[in-house]
């Protein structure tokens, strides 16, 4: 079933935070408490709703006064969820990041602000050929690209993705997350595989960083935002 994996992605969204409501009193609100009520949507109605907003600005500013690591957002499209992630890792060009505040070890691997690879995540991106798309996308330039995604099959064999890809740049806009405010050009890419089609965007500063990209993990995690805040 397509919901099997979304309770691994879920675990992923564990940061405790303050919010203050309405009538001043301060409640302790956990995101593993929504995880919970996502997952018990998803059973009743085959669907769930994003958390409060609120819940994730709040969580995102303790972090930023808290730490001086890097930070980010993980929003997922196929259950509502929304993670924020330190950087735990670095390899070289790639970056390894989990939940922020937690001892989890459910990760994403990034290289260039897009993600590579997953890890606990159910139906896992195990590793992706992104170079092309990654030339075109940080010099913001016009072209053609072919991407592999990589995920386990049937007995752990590998499967492979051919994704085609023809990438535009467009307009510029602000950019503003976190403790970053920067102009940004709007990248986007409208790709193809051999069983369906899905249009992605990435946000790249004049210097060549993606601070957003949109992108397609595999047909079982399907389109996710990450967003860099710092």
């Amino acid at each position: 079933m397509r919901h099997r994996f979304q309770p691994l992605v879920a675990c992923l969204v564990l940061v405790a935070v303050f919010v203050s409501g309405c009538t001043n009193t301060r409640q302790d609100v956990s995101l593993l408490s929504y995880t919970q009520q996502t997952l018990a949507a998803l059973r009743t109605q085959g669907r769930a709703t994003p958390p409060d907003p609120r819940l994730v600005e709040a969580a995102v500013s303790q972090a930023l006064a808290t730490t001086n690591g890097a930070l980010a957002l993980l929003r997922v499209d196929t259950n509502a969820n929304v993670a924020l992630l330190t950087e735990i890792e670095r390899n070289g060009a790639y970056r390894t990041w989990a939940a922020f505040g937690t001892a989890e070890r459910r990760s994403i691997t990034s290289r260039a602000g897009v993600i590579t690879a997953t890890r606990g995540l159910g139906g896992d991106l195990m590793s992706s050929s992104q170079g092309q798309l990654l030339e075109l996308v940080s010099k913001r330039r016009a072209g053609q690209a072919t991407l592999v995604l990589r995920h386990i099959g049937g007995e752990g064999s590998t499967d492979e993705t051919l994704v085609t890809c023809t990438v535009r740049p467009n307009a510029t806009e602000l950019y503003q997350q976190g403790t970053l405010r920067q102009t940004v050009t709007r990248v986007t890419a409208s790709c193809t595989t051999d069983m369906q089609q899905f249009d992605a965007y990435y946000l790249v500063t004049s210097a060549g960083r993606i601070l957003e990209a949109r992108q397609w993990l595999g047909p079982l995690l399907g389109m996710v935002t990450f967003q860099q805040l710092r």
